[in-house]
């Protein structure tokens, strides 16, 4: 369930379906994302899941599996996927 929500908060902030939205893509080469776009990406989140997270970790995030480690670090949800 809380894959699904990520999935579509990625697909929405990326400009992609949410069938694209896999752990193992890149941001920057399969997304095209910038240092705006993951702002962008970083606001959503702290938005959706109700966190506050530093801008540089935004910068750490090479694919969309570290950023869902990010959440998972953070213990805001359980193991789904």
């Amino acid at each position: 369930m809380e894959y699904e929500k990520l999935c579509e908060l990625l697909a929405q902030t990326l400009d992609v379906a949410e069938t694209e939205i896999r752990l193992e893509r890149s941001f920057v080469a399969d997304y095209g994302a910038d240092s705006l776009v993951m702002l962008q990406v970083l606001m959503a989140v702290e938005a959706t899941f109700g966190i506050i997270i530093p801008e540089e970790e935004a910068f750490s995030w090479e694919t969309v599996g570290d950023l869902w480690e990010f959440l998972h670090s953070k213990k805001l949800f359980g193991n789904e996927e």
